[in-house]
């Protein structure tokens, strides 16, 4: 099932704790995670009503840092936030050097 771009900015904010990135875009909005020992983690959403096609979502799932199956079950509220932390930083996608 598709996602709406205001649907994925709740969940970024409220379940995994991103904040709003610095910097402005006409066209998305930037969020960021920052987690200890890590990289920041670094995400775009569009401000269209559209909805996020597949092809979208994997590009952000591979943003932050999960497989696209793992986004989904996310987005869907079957992996917390906990899950979500454990996953990026025992077994991130694509991998961090």
């Amino acid at each position: 099932m598709p996602y709406k771009p205001s649907e994925i900015e709740r969940i970024l904010q409220r379940k995994l704790g991103f904040e709003q990135a610095p910097g402005r875009s006409v066209d998305h909005h930037s969020f960021q995670l920052k987690l200890k020992d890590m990289p920041v983690i670094v995400t775009k959403v569009s401000h269209s009503k559209v909805d996020i096609g597949p092809k979208l979502e994997g590009l952000m799932a591979r943003q932050l840092r999960v497989r696209t199956p793992f986004f989904r079950q996310v987005m869907d509220c079957t992996k917390s936030r906990d899950d979500y932390y454990h996953q990026v930083q025992t077994d991130p996608t694509p991998p961090i050097f």
